[in-house]
């Protein structure tokens, strides 16, 4: 009997070694660094972006001259002009806390709305994640002014479930939301996460990106600027 034990008990420690030193990296081959050895998904997936050109060298681009790629192109940014596209679209919901919204009045009131769609998974967290902190950095600089908001993709993981993945990954101050008429559709393609950030009495869109956070500081520095 001991000798069964002690066989079981090796082969369960071989296991859990060969689960332990399995190479991690970037298993999904629609990532741009895609590592065909990997054997563990870290979390590290980058995906191709829209970089928008600049032809005046101003850091912003025009939003109607794109393309998608893994690589900055020369002459191309990653973030659309703020003066320029299409505006946002208005909701009017209550949060998984129970406090009542409306998109348009809190941007007439000069709130610049960072908003990022996920779906509850381990590769949904590194944008939304880098966007609440970057959102948090203004606290003291313009308290009030810049919020962050938590959406699921498509409605389909209630707020409990939604708060308590949230929550696990440091995300306790995301404002969140799981309703149907918050629609990433409304910005374009859907991918997860998408992140826009929104300002103005003109709705306007300065930042829209899927599987993306760079850029969105210069996008809220521009929302205010545009906004003071």
């Amino acid at each position: 009997m001991r000798s069964i034990l002690n066989i079981v008990t090796i082969a369960t420690l071989l296991v859990a070694f060969s689960s332990c030193t399995k190479k991690r990296g970037c298993n999904i081959p629609e990532a741009c660094n895609y590592d065909s050895a990997a054997e563990k998904n870290d979390g590290s997936c980058e995906y191709d972006k829209t970089w928008y050109q600049d032809v005046d060298g101003d850091g912003s681009g025009d939003p109607e001259v794109s393309v998608v790629a893994c690589n900055q192109p020369e002459g191309y940014v990653d973030n659309a002009d703020g003066t320029a596209g299409a505006p946002a679209v208005n909701f009017r919901t209550v949060d998984c806390d129970g406090v009542s919204h409306d998109l348009f009045e809190e941007l007439n009131d000069k709130t610049v709305v960072v908003m990022a769609w996920v779906m509850p998974c381990s590769t949904c967290i590194t944008d939304p994640l880098a966007a609440l902190n970057i959102v948090e950095e203004y606290a003291t600089s313009h308290p009030g002014r810049v919020v962050f908001y938590l959406v699921d993709d498509y409605a389909n993981t209630d707020c409990t479930n939604l708060s308590g993945w949230a929550n696990f990954y440091g995300m306790d101050d995301a404002i969140k939301f799981s309703d149907p008429s918050i629609k990433m559709s409304d910005y374009g393609v859907d991918g997860m996460p998408k992140i826009v950030v929104l300002g103005g009495s003109n709705h306007q869109v300065y930042f829209n990106e899927n599987r993306s956070s760079e850029g969105v500081r210069e996008a809220i520095n521009k929302a205010l600027s545009d906004n003071p």
